[in-house]
């Protein structure tokens, strides 16, 4: 099992591996419990993200960062 990350829309932990649903928002991978969560986060990713904090593009070519990898940059 795989670092287990959080569902930022209902704050469940989820394991990326097996995570129900995947978003990526600005170069970053969300994952997420189920699609209902997922479809929240896209319909208003800033709404979870903490309104003011943007995500920096990753580079072409480059994999995307995981959320948690972000937040410690």
């Amino acid at each position: 099992m795989a670092e287990l990350v959080k569902d930022l829309v209902c704050d469940m932990d989820v394991d990326p591996e097996s995570a129900a649903a995947k978003s990526e928002y600005q170069g970053v991978a969300y994952y997420f419990c189920a699609e209902g969560c997922k479809q929240s986060f896209d319909a208003n990713p800033q709404q979870y993200l903490g309104g003011g904090g943007t995500a920096e593009a990753a580079p072409a070519g480059a994999a995307p960062k995981r959320w948690w990898e972000f937040w410690k940059s």
